[in-house]
């Protein structure tokens, strides 16, 4: 004698006009629906109702077992396909002795098979929690490191605000050296002038007195004696000689050197007395000005010895300007780089952190099927107990 199986004893033909009852699909069973016939037209867009008759507990749990997706470590997919369709009669038909010892083998087959892919998705589970650990801790030492990179380009700025300032300092320095040298080649200029200037003099005191001298010896010829008297007469004046010398002079020159007196003599005396002292001026003031030349010759060449350094120093700071100008370039360049490495790392958390959670959700839907399958073993338990109670009662 036959009696119901769990599933209410439908006949294949009949179990086949509910195909199209929604039943849990997992990753991958509605494509494989759709190709076997098994999905009915709707069943895209209605919700899974999970478990909730025989049919459909039935229906998740012979697709778990066909569904490629899913992988079962030491299970061959040839092995599962063979379990499912042992399953089908077993679910379409328990003897009233119950379930026999090949049913049992095979739903402990089954069972082996949903625990080993139960335990392949938890090892997936835990490698993406593991992932999405790693890739936060790597994402928070990233942001670590460039709090770090921003705190040092920080600090590059500083040096080179620092830089920038010894450079604005060196460079006034230069332009005072160089405003200073200036000023020495003008003086040394005014020197020079000043020293030509009492050259000058003192070539023209000479000539005067040569001029003096063919009067004063009466060598002068007669037709140019007035004309060098007067030329005489007019560099007397020039240097400030007394005006009764002037007034006295060309009377005495007039005279033949022999006519002349004692005074006439006196007169001569006095004016070479005067040219005399106006070239010992001039001669004085010449020395004095190549004295004062020699001095700003010496403070020209302390000057420009000084100037080398300061000229040295400005260089050493135009270089500590370019240093900290690269260090900041590489800081700054630090950052561009630990600012994609950090997008980047948060695009695969992101990516990792989906697959963590449809890793889950896989699982949860998984153990949804797992729970059908015990849920029909135990109503074919139940079928099992029923009928040993009514041997019993006969």
């Amino acid at each position: 004698m036959m009696v119901p199986s769990p599933v209410g004893a439908k006949s294949p033909a009949s179990a086949g006009a509910k195909r199209h009852s929604p039943v849990p699909l997992l990753h991958g069973e509605q494509k494989r629906a759709k190709q076997d016939g098994s999905c009915g037209a709707g069943d895209d867009e209605q919700p899974i109702d999970v478990g909730r008759t025989p049919e459909a507990q039935f229906r998740a749990v012979i697709q778990a077992l066909q569904d490629e997706a899913l992988e079962s470590p030491g299970i061959p997919m040839v092995a599962r396909t063979m379990l499912a369709e042992g399953a089908r009669p077993w679910l379409k038909n328990v003897t009233n002795d119950g379930l026999h010892d090949l049913q049992k083998q095979i739903l402990g087959q089954i069972r082996e098979t949903f625990n080993s892919i139960a335990s392949g998705m938890d090892t997936n589970i835990e490698d993406r929690r593991r992932d999405v650990k790693t890739k936060t801790s790597e994402l928070s030492d990233l942001e670590a490191q460039l709090q770090d990179a921003f705190r040092l380009l920080a600090q590059a700025d500083a040096q080179i605000e620092v830089s920038r300032e010894k450079q604005l300092k060196a460079e006034q320095q230069v332009n005072w050296s160089q405003a200073n040298d200036k000023a020495f080649k003008e003086r040394r200029r005014e020197r020079a002038k000043e020293v030509q200037m009492l050259h000058n003099e003192l070539k023209h005191c000479a000539a005067v007195e040569e001029g003096l001298k063919p009067l004063v010896e009466g060598t002068c010829p007669i037709e140019d004696q007035k004309k060098v008297c007067d030329r005489l007469m007019e560099e007397l004046q020039k240097l400030g000689s007394d005006a009764a010398l002037l007034v006295a002079l060309p009377m005495v020159l007039d005279k033949k050197p022999d006519e002349r007196k004692s005074f006439d003599l006196i007169v001569l005396d006095g004016v070479k007395d005067v040219l005399r002292k106006t070239m010992e001026t001039v001669e004085s003031k010449l020395s004095a000005a190549n004295e004062a030349i020699d001095g700003v010759n010496q403070e020209a060449d302390a000057h420009t010895a000084a100037s080398i350094k300061l000229y040295s120093d400005l260089d050493d700071e135009i270089r500590e300007v370019q240093m900290a100008e690269e260090v900041r370039k590489d800081r700054a360049a630090a950052i561009k780089s630990l600012e994609n490495q950090a997008e980047d790392c948060r695009n695969l958390l992101g990516a990792s952190a989906k697959s963590s959670e449809a890793s889950k959700a896989i699982r949860e839907k998984f153990s949804e099927v797992q729970n059908d399958l015990e849920s029909l073993m135990s109503a074919a338990s139940s079928l099992e107990e029923v009928d040993a109670m009514s041997e019993a009662q006969k």
